[in-house]
C-alpha cells in the first residue's frame, strides 16, 4: 500500500503549520512508496530550488527507508549532495526528508526545504 492523497495532504498541512509557528517558509513535497509525487505546498518566498530539493529529500527517505541526512555526504556545497535523475528531482542526501512507515513497509516519504534567497545564498561557491 501506498499513501493515500487525503494522507499526504494532512502531513503537508502539519508540515505548514509548524513552519508557520516557527516563522519560516519552505517547500514541502510527499511521495508515494514508488518515489511519485503525491502532493506539494510552497509558501511565498521560497525559492524554486526548495521545490526540488523538497521532493528530492523525500526521495532519498522513500529509497532508503530512513531520514534523508542519515547518509553523510563529502563537502558541504548543497550541488554535491544532488544527482539529478533525468528531468526529475535531484537525490538530496541532506536532513528534511522523513520516510512514512506503516505496519513497518514504507508507504512513501515527505520531505521539507527552507530555501530563501537568505538561505541560498548561503549555499553559493565564493
Amino acid at each position: 500500500m501506498s499513501i493515500r492523497l487525503a494522507e499526504a495532504n494532512r502531513a503537508i498541512h502539519a508540515a505548514l503549520a509548524k513552519a508557520h509557528n516557527l516563522a519560516v517558509n519552505i517547500s514541502v513535497g510527499v511521495c508515494d512508496a514508488d518515489g511519485r509525487l503525491v502532493a506539494f505546498q510552497r509558501m511565498d518566498e521560497t525559492l524554486v530550488e526548495a521545490d526540488r530539493a523538497s521532493i528530492g529529500k523525500a526521495l532519498v527517505s522513500v529509497r532508503s527507508g530512513r531520514p534523508s541526512g542519515d547518509e553523510p555526504i563529502k563537502g558541504s556545497e548543497y550541488f554535491r549532495a544532488a544527482t539529478v535523475i533525468g528531468e526529475a528531482a535531484p537525490l538530496i542526501r541532506r536532513p528534511g526528508g522523513l520516510p512514512i512507515i506503516r505496519a513497518g513497509q514504507v508507504e512513501g516519504a515527505l520531505g521539507v526545504a527552507l530555501v530563501t534567497s537568505r538561505t541560498w545564498n548561503a549555499h553559493l561557491p565564493e
